[in-house]
């Protein structure tokens, strides 16, 4: 079962459901037509971002947050995850900000709504399915992001650092910048940390069926979004595409989860 649930924010009719399999929050992002990608040309664009196209996509839904330390710790726990067994989901322990111990994984003290970071897209997409969902396309991440009016940030069009994430070492608890809600009312879109979507990086325009949504190859490079609470400024818009290899773990490098509407 799923709850509904109705907010009207910002003027726009946001739709939520709560999972029935991990307990998260997740937006309903409808049906419909949304720019995607960029011109690629000024200073603080990346050509990788063009060329801007229109694209169509089914109603979907996706985490309103970034899986959290506690919901992975719980996954782990729940399907028996020892850390041998688990040792491809994860990068360098000393990064991680989950511990096993005594036989559980625990999240590290005071880190219990941080992001679930140093994480494989292996690690995510186990996480994913063992959720009942999938990892978002980028196109899906792309249009929680920013809507239908081409927005750069979640938020609108300049970059403002008061209403995300970002600066050395500023990764947080997930959701607590509500100022900064995408037109969804997806939080952290745009820094705390970047985010595994499930598509293979390949040349715009995108096209679900070219073989980017190959989930069965494991070595070249997929895309990230969202920027994190590291770099620059301009990579933290709704276009930018990080491409890290699928056994990239990093400090900044999370994920949401998504899923087909009913």
């Amino acid at each position: 079962m799923i709850r509904i649930v109705l907010a009207l924010t910002c003027l726009l009719l946001v739709s939520a459901v709560v999972s029935a399999d991990d307990g998260a929050e997740m937006a309903v992002v409808p049906a419909g037509e949304f720019t995607m990608g960029g011109p690629g040309k000024a200073i603080d664009e990346d050509k990788l971002e063009a060329p801007e196209h229109k694209l169509t996509l089914p109603a979907f839904l996706i985490d309103k947050c970034e899986v959290t330390t506690a919901l992975y710790c719980r996954f782990l726990n729940e399907t028996k995850q020892t850390p041998d067994a688990a040792r491809g989901y994860f990068g360098l322990p000393q990064y991680a900000p989950i511990a096993y111990a005594g036989g559980q994984w625990q999240p590290a003290k005071g880190k219990e709504r941080f992001p679930m970071t140093n994480v494989t897209w292996p690690g995510a997409t186990a996480y994913a399915r063992w959720a009942g969902k999938r990892l978002p396309t980028e196109a899906e991440f792309e249009k929680a992001a920013r809507g239908t009016d081409g927005r750069k940030f979640p938020w609108g069009a300049d970059f403002n650092a008061g209403l995300m994430r970002f600066g050395q070492d500023n990764i947080g608890p997930v959701g607590e910048k509500p100022a900064g809600a995408s037109p969804y009312g997806c939080l952290d879109m745009a820094g705390n940390a970047w985010e595994w979507t499930s598509s293979l990086f390949r040349p715009y325009p995108y096209v679900a069926t070219d073989g980017r949504e190959d989930a069965t190859n494991t070595t070249d490079r997929r895309v990230a979004r969202g920027g994190s609470w590291t770099g620059e400024p301009y990579i933290a818009t709704t276009v930018y595409r990080f491409r890290p290899c699928p056994d990239d773990a990093y400090s900044f490098l999370g994920f949401r989860c998504a899923k087909d509407a009913p």
